[in-house]
Order: structure tokens, then sequence, then C-alpha cells
């Protein structure tokens, strides 16, 4: 196996490359997701409670989906 190796400043760049390209996913994952569930709420004319519910709902399923659980 052939693998590059990297000096310290090079170790540290392409660390802080790879932390911002994974922020800027999940910045967008979040993004597409609230804007679902807000078009969602809109849509469906959800009172407060039920879009409070919906939330939740989302939340326990990210959680859910971060423990590994396949249930749903």
């Amino acid at each position: 196996m052939n693998m590059t190796t990297l000096s310290g400043n090079a170790l540290l760049i392409a660390l802080n490359q790879a932390k911002n390209e994974t922020k800027q996913g999940l910045c967008d994952v979040f993004t597409t997701k609230l804007e679902r569930l807000a078009a969602h709420i809109r849509t469906n004319y959800l009172t407060p409670t039920e879009a409070a519910e919906l939330l939740e709902q989302e939340a326990e399923k990210m959680q859910s989906e971060l423990r590994g659980d396949h249930n749903g």
C-alpha cells in the first residue's frame, strides 16, 4: 500500500479542510431538513403544538440514526 506522509503543517491544513468540508456538509443537510419541515408545517397548517411535536420527532429520529438504531 502506498501512503503519502504529511508534515505537521500540511496535516493541520488537511485536517482543517476536512473539518470545514464536514461542517459545510452538515449545514447543507440540516438546512435542507429545516426547510422541508417548515414547508410541511405551512402546507399542513400545523398548530404550534403540532409543529413542536414534529420537531421533537425529527430530533428523536436523528438521535436514533446517530446511535445506529435501524427501526425506522
